[in-house]
């Protein structure tokens, strides 16, 4: 649906002074405030028809009008100028990431930190939960004679790590004669992780039923969680609460939007917690932007109040992105210099 210059001029206003102050706003404000060239009369009528519309809506404790998620929607969409950084906040950024490391699990650390301090909301970082990496080395843990860890560390020293439970018993002995002939293998293979798994499971007739369990370690870092809660216009915090209490459960979230939203790597987008049809997160919004390892997508942003200062927090999570994408270029190309040679 279309709305006029006159229109959006209204509406940006009531979006800016609610986000400013989560309060409605008149007409007579939206004049003295914001310095709109209308009469109040005219603002009145303009405000009726965005009401109309759906972008705006009526609050029960006064005439004044507070955005609908339509309006914030098309504020998000249409009206919105991400604010640029100073030339401080950027050399502030860039300084974080000053002491170069290699370890993606201390990047994405450094990440979540960084961006719950900007903002002041929970900073969210996650790693792809498939990465397509060349595998290092595969260590068997042996926990029981019927149940194994499979450590696999891959090209970029991330981790990942596998239960299997047995329905027959191995022996230490066993495993450590495995562990050493798939390292021989990957030496000289580029093996996958299912690559892997099957050799185990094939190896010995005995274990070939295995049942397993798959322990999805991809891994997850988010700071500040408390600040997400502080907002007074948060309605219900208790089921918020549990859910934010279980990584997985906030890792599939993100996962399910990455998967049902294409995401262009590097741009910021915003999706609603009422969007995901999840109860408890409707007075919520997930601020985030993509990161690339090769064709695997990681996720970088925040999760705060639906009213958030988006302007500054969509320009923090833009200049992030653009740093850890230099950070990971970098190193992806370090150490193909290293195999090379």
């Amino acid at each position: 649906m279309s709305i006029t210059d006159r229109e959006e001029l209204v509406l940006n206003a009531i979006v800016n002074y609610y986000l400013t102050f989560g309060d409605t706003i008149g007409s007579r404000t939206l004049v003295k405030k914001y310095g709109i060239d209308l009469s109040s009369a005219t603002i009145r009528n303009v405000m009726a028809d965005l009401e109309d519309m759906g972008f705006i809506a009526k609050t029960h404790t006064s005439s004044g009008r507070i955005p609908t998620d339509k309006g914030y929607k098309y504020y998000l969409e249409e009206l919105l100028k991400v604010e640029k950084l100073t030339k401080q906040e950027r050399e502030n950024i860039e300084l974080a990431y000053e002491n170069r490391v290699n370890e993606l699990d201390t990047i994405l650390q450094q990440t979540s930190t960084l961006l719950s301090k900007l903002t002041t909301y929970a900073g969210i970082a996650m790693e792809p939960a498939i990465i397509i990496e060349r595998i290092r080395k595969v260590e068997l843990v042996h926990i029981d004679d019927f149940m194994l860890v499979v450590i696999i560390v891959l090209d970029n020293r991330s981790v990942k790590t596998k239960k299997l439970v047995l329905t027959s018993p191995i022996s230490r002995e066993e495993l450590a004669n495995i562990a050493f002939e798939l390292n021989k293998r990957v030496l000289l293979e580029d093996l996958s992780l299912v690559d892997i798994e099957n050799y185990i499971l094939g190896k010995k007739e005995r274990i070939a039923n295995i049942a397993d369990h798959y322990e999805d370690d991809s891994k997850l870092f988010i700071n500040n969680v408390p600040s997400i809660f502080k907002d007074k216009h948060v309605n219900e915090v208790s089921e918020a609460l549990e859910l934010f209490h279980h990584r997985k459960d906030i890792r599939e979230i993100f996962e399910h939007i990455i998967n049902t939203k294409k995401s262009i790597n590097g741009r910021v987008e915003v999706v609603f917690g009422d969007e995901l049809g999840i109860k408890g997160l409707e007075d919520y919004s997930f601020v985030y932007s993509t990161y690339n390892i090769g064709d695997s997508q990681g996720v970088i942003g925040v999760i705060g109040p639906k009213r958030m200062a988006y302007s500054k927090t969509m320009g923090f999570i833009k200049y992030v992105t653009q740093e850890v994408n230099k950070i990971i270029n970098k190193n992806q190309i370090e150490r193909k210099e290293e195999i090379d040679v």
